[in-house]
């Protein structure tokens, strides 16, 4: 795409003045690996005889002899790492191992050049990219950690927390609204003079009502007879610790004491303590999380996280709020092991019943995983008896996953395949609720879930909530549904819409949404489409409010699909349902293992590498060993060696 090659143009001025210069010499792998595979698998389409896109690769020599043939092998790469080489409409399809030793000669040849790449995968919505196989073959477990230490903001919802009691007309880092897959992640939220000029205020505004309520104690104490130096230093340490969880050093309680005093005179009581606790609260610690600040590298070369450092790790990753008191206790106990304080700590926050925030946690994941809280965001037309459907659906998918959180049993499976929905109806808003899953107009609702026949409903992929959100104002999206699936159950991967393009279809009002389709097929969009068309198709079973249906424009629902060239033993082949879709992707132990990807991803805020392949495995097996426990997936994530090191330098 044109975007892509944008970001490509600074390093391929380099690879190109190199090459131009003599800097690269032939490699030998070329005749022996490269040209059989451009031969076997490309030529055809981009050969002597027919070059699709005006591309030519059978005279493509291992030392480029212009700036063009460098361009060309840069962006031979870049499609294949997405998928986009060879297309769906090839004859012949490379293994994985082909294809990427081909991958591998081109970034090494490029290499050699002195490009400098950013790589991709270290962004949001580029980590399937690490090779599957890869991260989930025995021979990676003998890799380490590659991961380095990162500096990252708090959550809007953290800084809330830490301001509780202040009067938040707006909270300004909720201004962002990101997008990709989580939005906890690495480098997802920035920090500008804006948010910081109103974090100041806010800060400000939090700390009068604690100075004043901290001020009424010093009262009590000085009629005591404390000295009243002595009231305000205990009053600041309290602040301390209740803020960032430790106590202050010599110099940092000697200048806040300073500024007590100093605004004190200028400004009167209590405007000292105002200010003192609004510069605990503008530390760089408290609006950020800090990784390895301090610690020394270990004989291995990694360098742990600090106990100080797990316990926010820890608390950070499983709520919105710093580590309590009892966590902090126990990572002060030097008698037991990172790992052991950290999977105890981790499963009592999310058994913890009075306390819910681990297990919100966990549905929000689901939240984001599946992306149907936008279901209300996403107009519809005023059909009657509709009226603020969405809300409620929304609801209703939150029950049902936390009902499977609790049983914690094949969630993925379940998920994926239960026939049982809760449907619930609050209030006169939603009283249009029940018609979206297709049930009578007289139906009254229930407590227990809703069995639905297996032709009708089966988990979150056929849920009113998901289909909505995965659908446009006034019809069905099969190609975002399909890319949904391509992504987050095969993780793969599609290249961006070309800036070029404009991702339309025809308004035929004759013509069936199948049907107006057919534009995607020319084959400047297919080698894209033949990646999520026929994966989003089958749903279209359901129309874009979520309601069953047979009939579209008085034709039969054509919900045929199928899935194809995905390298997965069994799973290729025709598609007559979507519950037949469902169903073999819920059985593929493939797609369970992506799935442990993207949890991953989200309680370490960061996209995998190969140095995380052993964590990846021992997740996956610690899944599998407790029959699906959700809880158990996350407890190995968090106890593993990828959550508590950091690799000595950055990659």
């Amino acid at each position: 795409s044109e975007s892509a090659e944008q970001e490509m143009k600074p390093w391929l001025n380099i690879i190109v003045l190199i090459v131009l210069a003599g800097g690269l010499r032939a490699d030998e792998t070329f005749a022996r690996t490269v040209q059989p595979f451009l031969n076997t698998y490309c030529v055809s389409c981009h050969g002597p005889d027919k070059q699709k896109g005006k591309i030519r690769v059978d005279q493509l020599k291992p030392t480029p002899r212009n700036r063009e043939e460098a361009e060309l092998w840069a962006r031979m790469l870049e499609a294949m790492a997405f998928g986009e080489m060879p297309s769906d409409s090839a004859e012949k399809f490379p293994t994985k191992a082909k294809a990427r030793a081909v991958q591998d000669w081109i970034g090494g040849m490029l290499a050699q050049a002195g490009r400098t790449v950013e790589d991709k995968r270290d962004k949001e919505g580029y980590g399937n990219l690490v090779p599957h196989e890869l991260l989930f073959s025995p021979t990676e477990k003998r890799r380490t950690v590659d991961a380095a230490a990162r500096l990252w903001r708090i959550s809007p919802k953290a800084l809330a927390n830490l301001l509780r009691g202040a009067r938040m007309v707006s909270n300004p880092f909720a201004f962002e609204k990101p997008h990709g897959n989580f939005r906890d992640f690495k480098g997802k939220y920035a920090f500008n003079s804006l948010m910081a000029e109103q974090v100041t205020e806010l800060a400000l505004a939090q700390s009068l009502q604690e100075a004043r309520n901290a001020r009424k104690k010093i009262v009590e104490e000085r009629k005591k007879g404390v000295p009243i130096d002595e009231a305000n230093t205990a009053a600041v340490r309290q602040r301390y610790q209740t803020v960032l969880r430790r106590e202050p050093a010599d110099a940092e309680l000697a200048s806040l004491m300073a500024l007590v005093k100093k605004v004190d005179a200028e400004l009167g009581l209590p405007r000292g303590l105002q200010a003192a606790f609004a510069a605990i609260i503008l530390q760089p610690e408290t609006l950020f999380r800090f990784e390895a600040v301090a610690s020394e590298p270990e004989t291995n070369g990694l360098v742990p996280l600090s106990r100080t450092e797990a316990a926010a790790a820890l608390a950070f990753a499983l709520t919105d709020l710093p580590a309590d008191t009892r966590m902090l206790a126990a990572f002060r106990d030097e008698k037991q092991s990172i790992h052991a304080i950290m999977a105890t700590e981790a499963k009592r926050l999310l058994d913890d019943e009075k306390r819910p925030d681990a297990r919100r946690r966990l549905l929000q994941f689901f939240q984001e995983y599946f992306d149907y809280e936008k279901a209300p965001d996403v107009f519809k037309d005023s059909t009657p008896g509709h009226k603020h459907w969405a809300p409620a659906l929304v609801y209703d998918l939150d029950q049902l996953i936390l009902h499977t959180l609790k049983q914690d049993r094949q969630v993925f499976r379940m998920l994926l395949t239960t026939r049982e929905y809760f449907v619930y109806v609050n209030s006169h808003r939603d009283h249009g609720n029940p018609l979206v899953y297709n049930l009578p107009p007289d139906w009254k609702p229930v407590v227990n879930p809703v069995q639905f026949s297996k032709d009708q409903r089966m988990g979150v992929l056929t849920h009113p909530a998901w289909l909505v959100a995965h659908s446009g104002n006034f019809d069905n999206d099969p190609i975002r549904r399909g890319h949904w699936i391509r992504y987050k159950l095969l993780g793969g991967t599609v290249p961006d819409i070309p800036i070029n393009v404009d991702a339309k279809l025809p308004d035929e009002p004759t013509m069936t949404l199948r049907e107006r389709m057919h534009v995607t097929r020319e084959e400047s969009c297919y080698k894209c489409h033949s990646k999520m068309n026929q994966l989003g198709l089958p749903f279209e079973q359901y129309d874009h409010y979520g309601r069953l249906r047979f009939t579209e424009l008085d034709k039969p629902v054509d919900t045929t699909g199928k899935l194809v060239n995905t390298g997965i033993p069994g799973l290729d082949g025709p598609l007559k349902t979507p519950f037949q879709l469902i169903e073999r992707l819920a059985a593929a132990e493939y797609c369970e293992q992506v799935f442990v990807r993207y949890v991953f991803r989200y309680f370490t805020g960061r996209n995998e590498t190969l140095g995380d392949a052993k964590t990846l495995q021992d997740a996956h097996a610690a899944y599998q060993q407790s029959e699906g426990s959700m809880k158990a997936l996350v407890i190995s994530l968090l106890t593993s060696d990828s959550f508590l090191y950091r690799s000595q330098s950055p990659k």
